[in-house]
């Protein structure tokens, strides 16, 4: 018997150390991996930031962490240290733990009692948009955006005009989406209310857990054009725009349309 589980043992002490031998490699490969790619360090949150939080205090109150990452993957503007020169600035909207803080993250104090950092010359204009196309995600704020518009027409000669009965659906009505506005900056992203309950959050069982409130930067006449959107009803959607982003307005599409 003990000649028998002489040798198991010794096979059972040859897999733990190949094993960790295996896990010694793989985490050299992964260390190789970053080298190669050139890593960068850079900042964190370490717990949610709250919106109007100062540089100063996320440099002394234990809000960010510094973490190692590739620099293929990392943002422009991903910040590697809150030096003295931001301790002015404030954040612009919640930063959720665990998010990379950005420079554009940060803006100008404001007194005018929104807590928001408005680009100068425009205002401040909230509306709903739809969370489920892009993903809440991948919209923050300092984001430049294209904004769709998903209505209802008159009829079919009268295509761009708006019906103003909201967006209706059915087997013989006709839905049209086009390009609202293009190049529109970002700066405050939240949950949806839920209606009825001013400053409610969506619940997951809730009618709007696919939406988000999105607060954009505007000139006069385009909030005046976003504003009469949302008051005749149909659905918001954003496109996050990169680079080389081509967008240009255009007739849209609609249900006869869609596939081309």
């Amino acid at each position: 018997m003990a000649r028998r589980i002489i040798p198991v043992l010794i096979s059972l002490v040859l897999a733990a150390l190949g094993t960790g031998a295996i896990m010694l490699y793989l985490r050299s490969a992964d260390d190789r991996a970053i080298e190669g790619k050139r890593a960068r360090t850079v900042l964190v949150a370490d717990k949610q930031i709250p919106a109007g939080t100062s540089g100063k205090l996320l440099r002394t109150k234990g809000y960010l962490r510094q973490v190692r990452m590739p620099v293929e993957t990392l943002p422009e503007d991903a910040l590697e240290q809150v030096t003295g020169n931001l301790d002015a600035l404030v954040t612009t909207a919640p930063v959720q733990r665990g998010q990379l803080l950005l420079r554009a993250m940060l803006g100008n104090a404001v007194t005018n009692g929104s807590g928001l950092a408005i680009p100068a010359g425009q205002m401040a204009i909230t509306a709903r948009v739809k969370s489920t196309v892009f993903g809440p995600a991948s919209l923050r704020p300092g984001a430049r955006v294209a904004i769709f518009y998903t209505y209802t027409p008159m009829d079919e000669r009268k295509r761009d005009v708006v019906s103003g009965a909201g967006l209706e659906k059915g087997r013989e009505i006709n839905s049209v989406t086009r390009l609202l506005m293009t190049d529109v900056e970002v700066i405050s992203v939240g949950p949806a209310p839920v209606a009825g309950s001013v400053g409610a959050e969506a619940s997951p069982g809730g009618g709007v857990q696919d939406e988000l409130s999105v607060t954009f930067g505007l000139n006069q006449v385009d909030a005046e054009r976003l504003a009469h959107a949302v008051a005749l009803g149909g659905e918001l959607n954003v496109g996050v725009l990169g680079d080389s982003s081509n967008v240009r307005p255009d007739s849209g599409v609609d249900n006869r349309s869609l596939f081309g």
